[in-house]
């Protein structure tokens, strides 16, 4: 604790002499003209630590008193005092992340209250900027004079009598154009799970902004603050209890600026990924380290590497801007290893959050406007999983689950990067720049490959389009495929058993094929490389690579006849392919191999997913129809009001089946048509024999 010893002038000294000492009486007196559109005079904890380390050490113990009496001076110099406290700030710059000031959130203990603390995480929940009663006025019914009460922040504080004619028969009025409010937020902050073991939920906090730092962060920001650590009192009612809410009073903040910097890489770490980087093979002995348990999906995995690393996000000179990250999403079979994969994902990435398509919270994937007790009544804006990923990676298991509400909100998510929210007359926008990476089971249990994808899971097309590689993971009977994977689930088991058994036992012993389940790198090696990559390897297209991916793109339009094999969505994805792919070799030019390797990539999963008889046609993607079928419809429809002009009356069922054979459209497809135009709402049965259209 502070020395009782020392007085309040003697604090006083001290800021003078330290003022003195570093040449801040000029932007002192630079308060004077800016003030109040500037509030706040930002010291460096490194000055204050050279000044004196007993000073910054009782600094640290008793911010409260040191600030309070720091501020005063201020005031005092720069004349605003005038019988009328005018706010003024210190807040701190600088502040270094050392034992004693830097916690982890769910390392907060009593002993810390009162003192002063920096914490990092990221911004879950936040309210509006609200006006606080700092010195309120009351007015007395009997000599009409006014009696100042500074306000805490938490309950308002009425004096008991006048302060001029001693007046305390009744409550004395508040006037609130004679008072002086500050701008004051409510935020709620929770750790990073970057920091957090997977057994461990999440620890949150409250902080509160004042004056002119409020409303400048948003839910989803990654911050650290820095502040004082208060507690206040817990109460049912009016009856007071014991324990205490601690919040922390934040003096000064800092955004990250930088991706991933939580990841220390030093001078061994960045040796070792350099030379890895110098394999030709890296991005396959990567891919062999995803999940070796799993058997086989090599494309898949080779995928989910690039992923990591993900293209360059882009903001051109007129504002546009173009993602850099890549949405992966998995259909299929139950049993085919979806789930593992996406956890394998979200442990090996940096910055990653793991979420269900059905949210748990109010907020969901996007965002919402929610209204709790953390308002006190009021809306307040609380991120979802889309958000907190920030920066960073989103693994999204039962995709299809989804809640109505997130199905819009997921377009905007996913192309733009953001997240609009416009309820309760909250009008924000939030960032959702991530990768993800998604999966979803059939509507029907099993996939069907006699039907599009579309058909096959709840998601409208336009959504389904913005995912850069769609994979199908179907369980099929193969002798030879299934006697493989049989036996690598048996070694996995038994390697398991082995290694249970050696739990407690201290034996060095050659343990038969554990090599095959080893993973060539390790994941925390994975996790440096990657963040390394990603903020030092910053690569262009080279001339080789985009003659590549435009002749390619030209020649695959062009093979299409009636149908649209690919469109330019299909070309950008292509493009943030290949510029991960040079970001795993660590390379800053896209060559024409990592051109090819990321059009391989993608024409494979146009095969499996946007194809029908063996032709691709994206119209299955973007519309759940493809050209073929969408010309049939036409002419199915145009038969259906040709009879109906014809005859006179809705034809019937039969007679329009007639017709369409002898346009060449069979019996069997005609009748398929038909259904569908019913689903579309194009037309619709008025009896169990007749068809007609929608007028």
């Amino acid at each position: 604790m502070i020395n009782p010893d020392i007085e309040t002038d003697k604090i006083k000294r001290y800021w003078q002499d330290f003022f003195d000492q570093y040449d801040y009486n000029d932007q002192i007196n630079n308060l004077r003209s800016i003030y109040p559109d500037e509030k706040s005079l930002y010291i460096s904890y490194n000055d204050i630590t050279g000044f004196d380390e007993t000073f910054a050490q009782s600094l640290m113990e008793d911010p409260t008193l040191y600030f309070s009496i720091g501020e005063e001076y201020i005031r005092d110099t720069i004349g605003l005092y005038n019988n009328r406290i005018k706010r003024i700030d210190i807040r701190l710059t600088d502040v270094p992340d050392i034992t004693g000031i830097k916690y982890e959130i769910r390392n907060v203990r009593s002993c810390n209250v009162g003192t002063f603390i920096s914490i990092s995480g990221i911004i879950r929940k936040n309210t509006e900027v609200l006006p606080r009663l700092e010195r309120a006025a009351f007015k007395c019914p009997a000599c009409g004079e006014l009696t100042y009460v500074n306000e805490d922040y938490q309950r308002l504080v009425e004096p008991s009598s006048c302060q001029h004619c001693g007046y305390n028969k009744g409550k004395l009025k508040l006037i609130p154009e004679e008072s002086e409010f500050v701008d004051t937020q409510k935020l709620e902050i929770q750790e990073n799970p970057d920091n957090i073991d997977g057994t461990s939920q999440p620890q949150r906090i409250t902080v509160i902004m004042e004056d002119d730092i409020a409303g400048k962060v948003f839910p989803g920001d990654r911050v650290t603050i820095y502040g004082i650590l208060k507690a206040d009192q817990k109460h049912i009612g009016t009856i007071m209890l014991t324990e205490f809410n601690i919040y922390l009073y934040a003096n000064n903040y800092k955004k990250e600026t930088k991706d991933f910097e939580d990841i220390k890489i030093n001078e061994d770490d960045e040796k070792q990924i350099r030379e890895l980087a110098k394999d030709p093979n890296i991005i396959k002995r990567l891919s062999k380290s995803i999940a070796p348990s799993i058997y086989g999906l090599e494309i898949i995995k080779t995928a989910l590497v690039l992923q990591l690393f993900g293209g360059e996000r882009k903001i051109m000179k007129d504002g546009t801007k173009i993602r850099g990250d890549i949405h992966i999403l998995m259909v299929g079979d139950p049993g085919t290893a979806k789930s593992q994969l996406l956890r394998y994902m979200t442990m090996i990435s940096p910055r990653s959050v793991f979420a269900f398509g059905k949210g748990s919270s109010a907020a969901g994937l996007t965002a919402a406007a929610v209204r709790d007790d953390f308002g006190e009544g009021r809306w307040t804006l609380e991120a979802g999983a889309l958000v907190l990923a920030d920066n960073g990676f989103v693994a999204i298991d039962e995709l299809d689950k989804m809640d109505d509400r997130d199905t819009a909100s997921m377009h905007e998510a996913m192309e733009q990067q953001s997240v609009t929210i416009s309820k309760a007359g909250i009008m924000a926008t939030l960032k959702s720049r991530c990768s993800i990476l998604a999966a979803a089971n059939p509507k029907f249990g099993r996939y069907d490959p006699l039907k599009s994808i579309t058909e096959q899971i709840d998601f409208p097309p336009p959504l389904l389009s913005r995912f850069d590689i769609i994979f199908k993971l179907i369980d099929t009977p193969n002798r030879e495929m299934d006697g493989k994977l049989a036996e690598h689930i048996l070694m996995t088991h038994r390697l398991g058993e082995i290694y249970k058994g050696l739990e407690n036992n201290n034996v060095d012993i050659k343990i038969p094929d554990e090599e095959n389940f080893i993973p060539e790198i390790d994941k925390d090696l994975i996790r440096k490389y990657v963040s390394y990559a990603k903020n030092h390897v910053f690569p262009r297209l080279s001339n080789e690579a985009i003659d590549i991916l435009r002749e390619e793109y030209i020649k695959t339009r062009s093979s299409g006849g009636d149908s649209i094999p690919i469109t330019a969505r299909q070309l950008e994805s292509t493009i943030r392919l290949a510029e991960a792919a040079a970001k795993a070799r660590l390379s800053p030019i896209v060559t024409a191999e990592d051109a090819l390797l990321a059009k391989s990539i993608v024409d494979y999963y146009l095969r499996e997913v946007s194809s029908m008889n063996g032709k691709v046609d994206i119209d299955i993607l973007n519309s759940g129809i493809s050209s073929r079928q969408r010309s049939e419809l036409e002419i199915v429809l145009g038969v259906i009001k040709e009879l109906k002009e014809a005859k006179n009356r809705a034809p019937e069922v039969k007679e329009v089946l007639d017709e369409l054979q002898a346009k060449g459209i069979s019996r069997e497809r005609a009748e398929s048509d038909i259904e569908k135009l019913n689903s579309m709402g194009e037309i619709y049965r008025p009896s169990d024999k007749r068809i007609d259209v929608l007028k």
